[in-house]
């Protein structure tokens, strides 16, 4: 496996982490209250993951770029980015729903932009 390869596949398994994240912690806080309290909870958990997916994309799309010029790899992964820096940094403190919404859809569209590079790349 080549790195740009690699690097798809790491972005698209932090996009499902945070998807995950997103739709399993409402119902697991209402049968485990304590884990109110953990990183779990934390803003930070979603900076972690952002500062994370954010270079692994970088890297990602640079390294494909020698193989296809494709632009919605482009539009779909910096769509889900910007996305998820206004959820992370912005609506996380103004308002907890827009925050999971953000989430959820920047991460969807950093995923589906991380699969369709991976398949141009094969070619």
């Amino acid at each position: 496996m080549n790195l740009q390869a690699l690097f798809d596949r790491c972005a698209v398994g932090i996009s499902g982490i945070c998807a995950l994240h997103c739709l399993a912690l409402p119902p697991l806080l209402l049968l485990f209250p304590l884990l109110g309290d953990t990183l779990l909870t934390d803003e930070l958990f979603h900076r972690v993951l952002l500062w994370v997916i954010l270079p692994t994309s970088v890297i990602a799309i640079a390294l494909a770029r020698r193989h296809h010029p494709d632009a919605w790899v482009l539009r779909l992964v910096g769509s889900g980015l910007l996305l998820l820096v206004l959820g992370a940094l912005w609506a996380h403190d103004y308002a907890p729903w827009a925050d999971t919404a953000l989430s959820l859809a920047g991460g969807a569209l950093v995923a589906a932009g991380h699969i369709r590079n991976f398949r141009l790349c094969l070619h």
